[in-house]
């Protein structure tokens, strides 16, 4: 019997078979999801309005669907956390027993929804597991880019099966960062505007996709250096959030402090800028 693998938090251990039971499963839902996805994609008729510019679709909802549907028949025991079915009140009743759960999937059927409704091809399925409330396994997809990231404890990070490493950039001024805009932008335009221009000012470039689980990707394949977004949901980091740490990057809140997926606040780096980058994005 293989030993127990050690996570972040040193009280937790994960089972590793247990683990590579759930990525097999993961991996399959994803592709699943993915397909569904790819079958909707350039022929969406539909888009209701959760508010003015936070879509949800049928696509949306079948992708959740049958990832829900897989990890429920494998896992019945089990907690899901996902988009659709949750959300945001759904987020905040299971915040306080988050970190008493063996096992939690953390789902998010269609990252970058704005972008899949647009015909932009940077949209993705994405799936994490925390156990005992650290994130430990990440599979995202983006099917549009036939691409997918694999990443967790004790599961080297992959992209497509080739392994991935971060950067070495080490500073900010040779720095590729990457950020987001929360839905409720137009309250808050003053204040992420000078945190852009802060950031465009000193770093190499600052790019904006629109599905913060494909930026952590890119964080962890060392296509990026950094990554910073305010207001963001479990769904969008949890799963980027292991494949960064198993690519060997760092994950915080604005304040430098322990990166909690329900904080609200991400910023991650290849871990050699990480101080500065808190420092920059904090002001």
């Amino acid at each position: 019997m293989l030993p127990p693998m050690q996570a972040a938090n040193p009280t937790t251990t994960i089972d590793p078979s247990a683990l590579a039971v759930r990525l097999k499963i993961a991996l399959r839902a994803a592709e699943t999801a993915g397909a569904i996805l790819m079958g909707h994609f350039g022929s969406l008729r539909s888009i209701d309005e959760k508010s003015p510019i936070d879509f949800v679709t049928a696509a949306d909802r079948d992708s959740e669907a049958q990832v829900l549907g897989e990890l429920r028949s494998a896992f019945p025991s089990d907690v899901i956390l996902a988009e659709e079915q949750d959300g945001k009140d759904g987020a905040t009743a299971l915040r306080e027993q988050f970190a008493t759960l063996p096992w939690c999937w953390v789902v998010d059927p269609l990252d970058g929804t704005t972008n899949f409704a647009h015909g932009n091809l940077q949209f993705a399925v994405s799936i994490g597991l925390a156990a005992y409330g650290l994130p430990v396994l990440g599979v995202v997809l983006a099917p549009a880019r036939r691409e997918i990231f694999v990443g967790g404890v004790g599961i080297r990070a992959t992209a497509n099966g080739r392994p991935i490493v971060v950067s070495h950039a080490d500073s900010i001024a040779r720095a590729l960062i990457a950020t987001g805009f929360p839905y409720d932008r137009r309250e808050h335009i003053a204040e992420l505007t000078e945190r852009i221009g802060r950031v465009l000012m000193t770093s190499h470039g600052l790019r904006r996709a629109g599905a913060a689980s494909l930026d952590l990707c890119e964080l962890a394949a060392g296509r990026l250096d950094g990554f910073y977004e305010q207001r963001l949901a479990p769904w969008d980091v949890c799963a980027g959030h292991a494949v960064v740490e198993a690519a060997g990057g760092r994950l915080s809140d604005f304040a430098g402090g322990r990166h909690d997926v329900f904080g609200g606040e991400t910023i991650a780096s290849n871990g050699r800028l990480h101080g500065a980058l808190v420092e920059l994005v904090r002001g």
